[in-house]
């Protein structure tokens, strides 16, 4: 379901939602000489090692990969995961770990990593504030903070259910989307979180007539040295809710 990423020798990593040895999925390897398939999912007692992974891999410099798995791990509701170069995969976060899955089930977006070694993600459901969705941070002992929990606000004004991940400026502040909510009905926004977890909604879809401007942002941004921030929303526009292609500046 997800893409693949390149190290510097010209192999690709990825995973895939199904298949491998026990049908939970899969994070393989591919180069010249075939496939290698890394770690496969469930290997593990009712798939406390994860299960079904929707995004993919993030690689570290010493070789480590980083993903996340929609279903899985101790409490059955999806993983933060790590694989080492021999393919040996640690879980390092399980959601559901606390009463009522207020720190957010099923992870449908990968993460990213910053310097020292924490991980940012989202996830598509919570248990806080009619359950539509989180911002995390896991750091490196496996220890997981909340950052935002969507829908805090009236109507959820401030987004509702994150498909996407989120990209990170030099100043710690955190970016993305989320598919619904926002000021003009459930159509989705592209928001940003400060190191404290506060949340700002940089824009709110569909105020155009027909929504011209776009709705219904699955994937997430990315950002140029401006600050402008760049993506996709899947419906809207103007030739038929074909979708769009939008830039959002500073």
């Amino acid at each position: 379901m997800a893409g693949v990423i390149r190290d510097s020798d010209g192999n690709l990593y990825g995973t895939t939602y199904s298949g491998g040895a026990n049908g939970g999925g899969a994070v393989y390897k591919v180069n010249t000489s075939g496939e290698t398939v890394l770690h496969s999912f469930c290997s593990l007692a009712n798939c406390a090692d994860g299960q079904a992974p929707v995004a993919g891999v993030i690689r570290d410099s010493k070789g480590n990969l980083y993903g996340t798995t929609d279903y899985g791990g101790a409490n059955g509701d999806g993983v933060v995961y790590k694989v080492d170069t021999s393919g040996s995969e640690t879980v390092l976060y399980s959601f559901c770990s606390l009463a009522d899955c207020a720190d957010g089930p099923y992870p449908l977006a990968g993460v990213i990593r910053d310097s020292e070694g924490n991980l940012y993600g989202t996830t598509i459901n919570s248990a806080v504030d009619g359950g539509d969705g989180v911002v995390y941070k896991v750091d490196s002992s496996g220890s997981e903070t909340l950052l935002y929990n969507f829908c805090s606000l009236a109507n959820c004004a401030d987004g509702q259910g994150p498909t996407a991940g989120v990209i990170r400026d030099s100043e710690g502040n955190l970016y993305g989307t989320t598919e619904s909510g926002g000021a003009h009905g459930y159509y989705g926004v592209v928001y940003k979180v400060d190191t404290s977890g506060s949340e700002t909604v940089l824009y709110s879809f569909c105020p155009m007539a027909s929504c011209a401007d776009g709705r219904y942002p699955f994937a997430g941004v990315i950002r140029d040295k401006a600050g402008n921030l760049y993506g996709a929303a899947s419906s809207g526009g103007r030739n038929d809710n074909a979708g769009v292609v939008f830039k959002l500046k500073p």
